[in-house]
């Protein structure tokens, strides 16, 4: 709705931060009715559960984490179905993501709520820096990461970090350890999603000798080897649910137990972890425990896909110029603002990790000046094939009866269509449905038919 757009307050004269207008919700049906509740942030859940903003618990219909509304400096009121069993309405039309106009109702279960902007408006909490250590961006949704980053990061506050793969999440957590008061303490990283089931408890907690067959010796875990210092665990979301309710005693006890052995040990380590998933789905359909996701997400921050956020690239392509190639490698760059078209239509369905190594690989080519542009047609054409965008579904041979044609007609179509869909959003499931308009349930169905791995 591109009306909502209005819900943004243009800068005034002095420049100063975007402001947005106030809202609050109106429960127009359902258990409550007639109450109003105001949306204080830039992020508001709404669920059954404790722990979301706003709490319908006489509603059997809502699910624990149902939807969530999210405020922008571009958009205005968003609100998106966190993978809710019922679905999120808005005006009678059930949506993944959808902007919020004023008077749109909001059906959740037996639940209605009408959303209300407000006269008066408020500043977008926006960082007023572009970087964050090693962490760059001049749009408003990354520095609103960087702010959240500088208000916690000297903090032992839990955070989470989401966001689809090659956004950045380890680089940030990197930066949220460097500027704590742990910085000279260790930073030990763990992926969740890398470890054999069989090994995560000993990689973690560690183990005694004799524990298993191969444990030799006595080793100390993960959470013993930065004792001091932060825990970063990366994809938390593939986290064994044996394992789940362990991490929540660690996270509130502060204390380990080595695998073959009845002692504990005091730890004293931060936690920041990230995830690919959406944990709000993984929470509603039992795969990951409710509490540890609410002892996990004390502090939530969701890094923005690069495709959202087109303006930070001239910095980035800087900033990994002098990164990978030395600080003078600027001057190799060719025209930036000619190749910029090219790079702001691109999906860059492997975000910023994607441009990181599209600058490395165009300097490597003997060509100068550096031409990204040209570089990155390159490899598209080398990882498709030259042809492979353009070309159409082969025309199946008229011998064939009509339903045999039309069947692998379509078969062919839609195997090019969720290749692409796919590829351009990094595998992720739930972020390729929201782009197509469908259902996650259908495109996983979709997926294993045509024999396709997100």
């Amino acid at each position: 709705m591109d009306t909502s757009r209005t819900l943004v307050v243009p800068p005034d004269a002095a420049g100063g931060p975007p402001r947005i207008r106030k809202a609050s919700l109106f429960v127009a049906e359902g258990p409550g009715r007639g109450r109003r509740i105001p949306i204080p942030g830039d992020s508001f859940s709404i669920g059954s559960a404790v722990g979301n903003d706003l709490r319908l618990e006489g509603d059997a219909a809502v699910s624990r984490r149902h939807c969530r509304i999210v405020a922008d400096g571009r958009d205005g009121y968003g609100i998106e179905d966190l993978g809710s069993t019922n679905g999120t309405f808005v005006d009678g039309v059930r949506v993944a993501h959808a902007f919020l106009d004023a008077g749109a109702r909001i059906g959740l279960g037996g639940t209605v709520l009408e959303f209300s902007p407000q006269e008066d408006s408020r500043e977008l909490e926006l960082s007023e820096r572009e970087s964050f250590g090693a962490a760059v961006g001049s749009s408003p949704a990354m520095r609103r990461v960087f702010r959240l980053a500088e208000s916690y990061a000297p903090t032992d506050a839990t955070v989470m970090l989401a966001g689809e793969t090659g956004t950045g999440k380890e680089i940030l957590a990197r930066e949220i350890h460097a500027h704590s008061p742990r910085a000279k303490k260790p930073f030990l990283v763990i992926d969740c999603a890398a470890l054999s089931p069989d090994l995560v408890e000993s990689e973690l907690f560690g183990h005694v000798k004799g524990a298993f067959t191969g444990a030799a010796a006595d080793r100390p875990g993960v959470f013993e080897a930065a004792d001091g210092g932060t825990v970063f665990l990366d994809e938390i979301g593939d986290l064994p649910p044996s394992l789940q309710p362990k991490l929540l005693r660690v996270l509130e006890n502060r204390e380990i137990r080595r695998v073959g052995s009845n002692g504990v040990r005091k730890v004293d380590v931060r936690v920041v972890c990230a995830t690919n998933k959406r944990l709000d789905e993984e929470v509603n359909a039992g795969r990951f425990r409710e509490d540890l996701f609410y002892r996990l997400s004390v502090v939530s921050i969701e890094l923005p896909p690069l495709r959202e956020r087109p303006e930070d690239i001239p910095a980035l392509v800087a900033a990994f110029a002098r990164r990978l190639h030395g600080p003078d490698a600027e001057k190799e760059l060719g025209d930036l603002a000619s190749a910029l078209p090219a790079l702001r239509r691109h999906a860059w369905p492997g975000n910023v990790r994607e441009l990181r190594n599209l600058v490395d690989r165009a300097f490597y080519s003997p060509r100068r000046p550096v031409d990204l542009a040209a570089a990155l047609a390159a490899g598209r054409a080398g990882a498709r094939g030259p042809d492979a965008a353009s070309a159409p579904p082969a025309f199946p041979d008229g011998a064939l009866p009509f339903k045999e044609g039309k069947a692998r007609l379509l078969d062919e179509w839609e195997r090019r269509y969720f290749t692409d869909l796919l590829r351009r959003n990094g595998g992720n499931v739930s972020a390729s449905a929201r782009e197509a308009g469908i259902e996650r349930a259908y495109l996983q169905r979709v997926a294993r038919r045509l024999g396709l791995r997100p």
